[in-house]
């Protein structure tokens, strides 16, 4: 009786090793006001917001639409300490999805470096420059052309008008 129950715990112990984890565990910390531009973008089906640290004081945001925003950062933001993940963030809510709105770093998980950021088209689909696998952000960031992992997720929590990204 003692060897089954050793081997049982062996044996979930090692399938529990073997599951990759969905999130990411790059520090992680952003928050904004989602009834303003271009974060409104982010609620909206099918459409992904990127959001990229440019300095201490400020940070960048690509809409939908492929235009780049500055965002200077509030007294009380800076005090806050924003982390934006490896390579920063990708906010959005998939088309496949029932309304809730994920968050993924904007580094390739398959290069795992902060300069391979993905380029993110209007229809949801990242696309890596460096080794050229595609992820498909409205179905969980899979990919879907290339060998990787899926794409790293954090946790994002909505109240009201505000997302906040974190882990």
């Amino acid at each position: 009786m003692k060897k089954i129950f050793a081997l049982l715990i062996i044996a979930l112990t090692t399938l529990s090793c073997d599951t990759e984890s969905l999130y990411s565990g790059y520090s992680v910390f952003f928050t904004c006001d989602a009834s303003f531009h271009p974060f409104n973008q982010a609620s909206s089906y099918g459409q992904f917001i990127t959001v990229r640290r440019k300095s201490s004081t400020s940070y960048e945001v690509t809409d939908a639409q492929g235009i780049t925003h500055t965002k200077h950062l509030t007294e009380s933001e800076a005090r806050q300490r924003f982390y934006y993940g490896l390579g920063g963030l990708i906010v959005g809510t998939p088309s496949m999805e029932d309304g809730r709105i994920w968050a993924y770093d904007l580094a390739c998980p398959n290069c795992d470096m902060a300069r391979y950021r993905l380029q993110i088209d209007n229809v949801g689909l990242a696309t890596c420059n460096n080794c050229g696998c595609i992820y498909d952000l409205n179905c969980g960031g899979i990919p879907i052309e290339g060998k990787s992992r899926i794409l790293w997720r954090y946790r994002v929590h909505t109240a009201g008008t505000f997302i906040t990204v974190q882990n």
